[in-house]
């Protein structure tokens, strides 16, 4: 393993996955990929900012720094959310270590402005990150109303989360490089206009297939059929 000041977890043998959680819990997020385990060497960090990770204000341009430094052998990386954002990013800077990139539903408004709908949700969006004077728990209840979420008891697990989430830097400020040479997948969860709109046009600014998991929300990871999916892309890649 890279040496890192992040928090890492590693777990299983065979070929290395690298997995990047979002703006939440990181188990959470990977808790329907853990069993794939049996048959990779499946690497878990926490970003900068969550969890036993060096507290900052997390920021995808850092994600893509501490996400190429782990990358000490050929690895697929598979980014959920903010954290695709910066999975993506961290392709342009080490490409020859990087097998194939999964990107979730990331939120890089920036690629789609000139669409209405991504330009509205990407506005609702920035003005619940531009409050300075809200707590947390209204953050929270902000963020969940602008993405029509239902709102989550805060509990001292969420509360610790939403305090590193509200300081995140915007991820519609995000440039999407384009690919060469590297495997990509872009995945929706059919679920908003907006994302579906962000999702095609990170795919084709990527030259990467688009897949849709119907009405799973903004959680694809989680829909039956996921795993054999991703399983079936990396099979595919043949690097």
């Amino acid at each position: 393993m890279t040496v890192t000041d992040l928090a890492v977890d590693v777990v299983g043998k065979g070929d290395t996955v690298l997995l990047v959680h979002g703006s939440g819990y990181r188990d959470w997020t990977w808790s329907d990929q853990l069993p794939l385990a049996e048959r990779y060497r499946l690497v878990l960090p926490f970003r900068r900012g969550y969890g036993d990770s060096p507290d900052a204000d997390p920021d995808f341009e850092g994600d893509a720094e501490d996400v190429a430094a782990l990358l000490d052998r050929p690895a697929h990386l598979v980014g959920f959310s903010y954290g695709g954002i910066g999975s993506l990013l961290a392709v342009a800077r080490r490409p020859e270590l990087v097998r194939s990139v999964t990107a979730i539903e990331p939120p890089a408004f920036g690629v789609a402005l000139d669409d209405p709908v991504v330009r509205e949700l990407a506005d609702k969006l920035q003005a619940v990150f531009e409050d300075e004077e809200q707590t947390p728990e209204q953050f929270g209840a902000a963020f969940a109303a602008a993405m029509g979420f239902e709102p989550r008891s805060p509990t001292p697990e969420l509360i610790s989360v939403l305090q590193s989430f509200m300081r995140e830097r915007s991820p519609h400020e995000a440039e999407i490089p384009s690919f060469d040479g590297v495997p990509a997948l872009v995945v929706s969860g059919g679920w908003h206009p907006a994302f579906d709109r962000v999702c095609e046009a990170v795919a084709e600014r990527t030259g990467g297939e688009l897949v849709r998991f119907e009405g799973t929300g903004h959680g694809a990871q989680h829909a039956p059929g996921f795993n054999e999916r991703l399983v079936e892309f990396w099979e595919s890649c043949g690097r």
